[in-house]
Parts: structure tokens; sequence; C-alpha cells
């Protein structure tokens, strides 16, 4: 969905559903961006959330070191790195060590919530929009899913719980108009109170980390003062007050509005308390989508635009498809089809034909890039 909001081309080529086509090769040596993401899930993984943070720093830390050598190992199955290439991965692994690091040193003064999920998976049925009491299905009756994957839940002091969306900045601030009108975690608050009864969200928080300081990120000292002094002693915290307020606090709002920012010039986390209109319109923007998603002879277009192909998997054989060229040598060339074992990893969450657990579970690999 997240493509077929984007390009349409682009997911047209690249669903599993449609012409099912994956890149042969890696298309960089590391996603410095996906690799801050497996150090901020380890650090927050939610079985480690009374652990003296002493001890998860360096796992974070080594998660995302991880993720990196992940990335360059897989690169490297098609090509080998030129020296430049070298040069930049050693850069840009120094990069996101001292990102974290500072990070750790700010998070230990502002983090007062439990982790309840980090980089959880989310599966969702679907409303039928057209006025059907039932899910939306296919025509020959297979269920239709929405399927996400969000970076963390958390539970306040006030007991409210929250979507976390980290966000590694490269231009500066989002700006708060961009934060207020944000669909895709937006989506994740209507999943999850569809797929959780009990869960009513009051909000999303975005955990902006700066990449883009001048000069680079100053290295802070290695002494952190940790004002959550969490230890391994005693049972982990579990909300045992939550009452019938705390569950319709998001109702009480009739629009969407940042009630809270925090920030020491490298990171910064805004708070997005959303209304209960915002979660039931987005609700219907999905159902919609993959109202038109599901139709066999839906149209797929290109959407042209830098921030969609500059980073694109299938940018060779658009342009072919744009300008009139021959894509079947270009898609034999450099693009595959699926094959049965990444169908079941993608249909089944712990299934043991998995080749790579994600950082949070103290796996070995990185996360996927591909998106369907």
């Amino acid at each position: 969905m997240e493509w077929f909001r984007r390009c349409r081309r682009a997911w047209d080529l690249g669903s599993r559903t449609r012409q099912d086509y994956v890149p042969i090769a890696a298309a960089q040596a590391f996603n410095l961006d996906r690799a801050i993401h497996e150090a901020l899930a380890v650090y927050y993984f939610p079985a480690m959330d009374d652990w003296d943070r002493a001890i998860v720093r360096p796992l974070a830390v080594r998660g995302f070191h991880r993720a990196m050598l992940a990335d360059r190992k897989l690169y490297e199955e098609t090509r080998v790195l030129t020296p430049e290439q070298e040069q930049e991965w050693r850069e840009y692994s120094q990069l996101g060590e001292t990102i974290l690091t500072n990070y750790f040193h700010w998070a230990a003064q502002v983090d007062e919530f439990d982790s309840i999920f980090a980089d959880q998976d989310l599966w969702s049925g679907i409303p039928d929009p057209r006025g059907h009491d039932q899910d939306l299905a296919t025509a020959d009756g297979r269920p239709v899913r929405y399927f996400a994957r969000f970076d963390q839940l958390i539970s306040d002091a006030d007991d409210e719980y929250w979507v976390v969306d980290h966000r590694l900045a490269t231009d500066g601030w989002a700006e708060d108009e961009d934060l207020l009108l944000d669909a895709q975690t937006l989506s994740y608050v209507w999943a999850l109170e569809r797929s959780y009864l009990q869960l009513k969200i009051a909000g999303t928080v975005y955990n902006e980390l700066r990449a883009d300081m001048p000069g680079g990120p100053h290295v802070r000292s290695t002494v952190v003062d940790e004002r959550d002094k969490r230890d391994m002693r005693g049972v982990r915290r579990v909300n045992l007050r939550r009452s019938p307020s705390s569950l319709d606090a998001a109702s009480t709002e009739d629009r969407s509005q940042i009630v809270h920012q925090e920030s020491n010039g490298l990171f910064r986390r805004t708070y997005v308390r959303r209304s209960r209109v915002s979660i039931e319109n987005i609700g219907l923007d999905v159902a919609m989508q993959a109202v038109d998603m599901i139709t066999p002879d839906i149209a797929s277009y290109p959407n042209p635009a830098h921030k969609n192909c500059s980073s694109c998997a299938y940018r060779k054989p658009c342009v072919a498809m744009s300008t009139g060229a021959d894509v079947g040598p270009i898609l034999a060339a450099g693009y595959r089809k699926r094959n049965e074992e990444e169908f079941e990893e993608e249909r089944l969450r712990w299934s043991t034909t998995r080749r790579r657990t994600r950082a949070a579970y103290g796996g070995t690999g990185a996360r996927s890039t591909e998106q369907h």
C-alpha cells in the first residue's frame, strides 16, 4: 500500500500479487536509516525494558553494526566495493555509532515510558467500504489483510498509548504540517485498534534523529546520567492502573494537534494527539485503496518525482517503459520472481524457513528493503 500511494508503476512491478519482480542484486552497500532502526529496535525491545541501560546500549550499537555489515555482505555477493565505497561505508558506520551515542545521552533524560512493542509486525482485516457487513475479500473469497511493521508502541506516565515513528532526519526537521498529515503512521494506529480491541491509541510520536548537522554530530562524554534508573530486579513494569477514562482519552479531541515537543538540537520528539475522526478517516482511506488494489484491470502509471525515483528499485525498467524501449531484456538481466520460500517468509512471521531474524530478537540479518 505504501508503494501503491507513491507510484503505481513501481507497485505493479514489485507487488507479489501483480508482476512480482525483485532486483537480483542489492542496490547499495549499506542503508544507514535501516541500520539506525535496527539499533533502536534493540534499545527499546520490550523484554529488556527493565534492564539497566548500561547493558542495553552496547547491544543496540552492536545491532547497528550487524545491520551495516549484513548490507555490505549482501552487496558483495554480486559486486566488489570500490575504494570510495569502502571509505564511505566506514565513515557512515562511524557516523551511525556517533548518532546513537548522542541519542542515548538524550534519551536517558527524556524517556519516561514503557515499551509495549518494538519493530512489530501487524496484520489486520480491512472492512469492506462498499457497505457489506464483513471484511474485504477478493472475488474468489480470499481475505484481504493490511500488513505493517511499525517502530514502537509505548505507554506513557499518564497511562496512554502512543505509536512511535523513528526517523533519521537528513534535511532538517520535518514540518509540523507534514507530521499532522502523515498517513502512514496514522494507519498503524487504526490497524492496531482493529487488531487489539482493548487498545485506544492517544496519538503518534515522531522521534527524529539528525544526521545532517554541520561538521557532523558532536561526540559527548561516554558517562550517561540516567534519570530513569532501571535495573533487572523485580518484575517488569506492567500497567495496572488503566481506567475507562484513559481508554477514551483520544475520543475527547475533535481534531488532531501537536501537544508536546522536546528537542536538544540533535534530536526532537513530537507528540501528535489524534482525533477519533482522523483515525476513522484513515481506515476508510485504507479500505478504499485496498478495493482499488485488488481490481485486476486497474491502471498502473508512474509518478515521477525525485523523492520517489531517486532510490526506486524499478527505475531502469520504468525509464524503458516511459521512453518506449523494450523492457524485457532489462527485467531479464536485473530482476527475478520471488520463490516459494520468500512467499512463506512473508506469510508466516515465525516460519521455520526464515533465514533472517530481526535484530530486535537478537538475529544476524538486516531488515528487508522490499516493500509490498
